[in-house]
């Protein structure tokens, strides 16, 4: 699995397609899929371990724990849940690449 990092707007999706596509099956946005799943009383990591699962994967999450803290404590808990899930997914990946500006860098 490959795990492509970055914050929103910054080029994730373009750089996966150029560099991944059609060999990986990539997955866009999955910090909205943790917050779904959170929402639904599912557990995002039991969830993360069953996509773990799949081969030739591309994951790309957008880091939201940079800004401002949020108020409500249900989107405390989504921001550090969201955040966790990256590093888990960052632990179990083969390359790790943050993408600013369209450019991306490996980091693993």
């Amino acid at each position: 699995m490959i795990l492509i990092i970055g914050g929103a707007y910054q080029g994730k999706a373009e750089y996966a397609s150029s560099h991944f596509a059609p060999q990986y099956k990539i997955i866009d946005k999955y910090h909205l899929t943790v917050r779904k799943q959170m929402e639904c009383g599912q557990d995002p990591f039991v969830e993360a371990k069953k996509l773990l699962e799949e081969d030739n994967l591309v994951i790309i999450s957008d880091e939201i724990g940079c800004g401002l803290v949020p108020v409500e404590a249900s989107l405390r808990e989504y921001r550090e849940i969201a955040g966790r899930i990256n590093c888990y997914l960052a632990s179990e990946a083969e390359q790790v690449i943050r993408v600013i500006c369209g450019i991306g860098q490996r980091i693993k």
